[in-house]
């Protein structure tokens, strides 16, 4: 346990200042004494701290792998924004016909902003992209969409992506079968903070409509 002194001029300081007063010997805390370089001072023993190490492990992926979460992990991010907002703002619609002409209107935004980057995706990058959307939301694709559309139109992406090997219903498993995945993305989250990525995501402005008002034309 290591032993920390208070500083001599912080006493001065007071005293300057003008906060040493008289005090009854009924109010006086006695404390323990350490003499030091010839000026005795009071010593207060702090309870003692546990310290971690934070050092990451080394990242069992292959260069492919960690080049293609370095491209949707700043998707999973941006949607996890986009999901909070709209459901922000779905609790701003007063009626059915309000929601439906928001989620309507969203729909358009989304697909003119994302939809031409997300079609070059690769299959790959597609399942890592639904699995780690899963990570930064705490629901499947095939829930958000079953949340925001409909079931039925929930039941057909998600049927649909079987034929590329792209299930909606997959979940993110950081300590199975995605432990590797869950390492690197630690290290990204470092990164992204230090080069300003996630302030960017956090800041960025989405183009989607005011609930309860029409876009203009």
């Amino acid at each position: 346990m290591k032993r920390i002194t208070l500083l001599s001029a912080l006493l001065f300081g007071f005293h300057y200042f003008g906060f040493s007063k008289k005090i009854s010997v009924y109010d006086t805390i006695i404390l323990p004494k350490i003499i030091l370089l010839g000026d005795t001072l009071p010593e207060i023993v702090l309870d003692p701290i546990e310290v971690r190490a934070t050092r990451l492990g080394k990242v069992n992926l292959e260069e492919w792998q960690m080049r293609y979460l370095r491209i949707v992990y700043p998707y999973a991010l941006r949607t996890a924004r986009l999901s909070k907002k709209v459901n922000d703002d779905l609790e701003k619609c007063k009626t059915n016909r309000q929601r439906k002409h928001y989620l309507d209107e969203c729909e358009k935004v989304l697909r003119n902003e994302f939809e031409s980057t997300l079609k070059n995706l690769s299959r790959k990058q597609g399942q890592y992209l639904i699995k780690l959307i899963n990570r930064e939301t705490g629901q499947s694709v095939y829930n958000l969409l079953k949340e925001y559309r409909s079931g039925w139109k929930a039941f057909w992406w998600n049927f649909m992506g079987k034929f590329f090997q792209l299930d909606m219903r997959a979940e993110y498993d950081p300590e199975g079968e995605d432990r590797e995945v869950e390492n690197y993305i630690a290290r990204l989250e470092e990164v992204y903070q230090h080069d300003g990525t996630i302030y960017l995501i956090q800041n960025e402005k989405f183009n989607t409509p005011i609930p309860g008002q029409k876009r203009s034309k």
